[in-house]
């Protein structure tokens, strides 16, 4: 039943893609508990993946927000999706639904990931592009919580064993 189970996980990390980041930044090393900020701007239209690294010292939950920003009368810009990647570049999570501006990515384990933002800045009408749009995130680490183990039936039914064999004997030499 395992070898099934590693069979199946290993073949949808296979057909998983790798995104490929258009700028790259570094946020360094973060707690939990940390925060920091992230964010891009631009001048002109194209569609973009702007990467940020970061690694973490324990197992943490992710949230945070984005925001979109225009100063400009002629460009548009329209994020289009978040994700957390793997060192590998392999994509863990995603949001593809930006409606809320609120984004949280649970269970993440000590390591190296990416947060990936992509999307495209348009160019409304045929003149030349003036002005700037972008947007500003922060990005805040919580320590993850980690749920008491529960023992397996073989453990407890050895425990009662236990706890039976020794009132047997305690009964026989009394």
């Amino acid at each position: 039943m395992k070898l099934k189970s590693l069979v199946t996980a290993l073949a949808l990390c296979a057909g998983v893609p790798a995104m490929a980041c258009t700028n790259t930044f570094s946020l360094g090393s973060m707690g939990p508990p940390d925060m920091t900020t992230f964010g891009n701007s631009y001048r002109s239209a194209q569609s973009f993946t702007d990467c940020y690294s970061f690694s973490l010292n324990s197992a943490a939950n992710a949230l945070g927000l984005v925001l979109e920003w225009d100063l400009s009368s002629r460009l548009d810009i329209d994020l289009q999706s978040l994700s957390i990647l793997s060192s590998t570049g392999a994509v863990i999570s995603s949001l593809s639904d930006l409606s809320s501006p609120i984004f949280q990515f649970s269970g993440l384990q000590t390591g190296s990931y990416q947060l990936a933002v992509a999307g495209n800045v348009t160019l409304e009408g045929l003149n030349r592009a003036n002005g700037v749009v972008g947007y500003f995130g922060v990005l805040s680490t919580t320590a993850s919580q980690v749920a008491a183990p529960v023992p397996e039936p073989e453990a407890l039914a050895m425990l009662l064993l236990g706890l039976g064999v020794v009132g047997w004997s305690a009964r026989r030499k009394g």
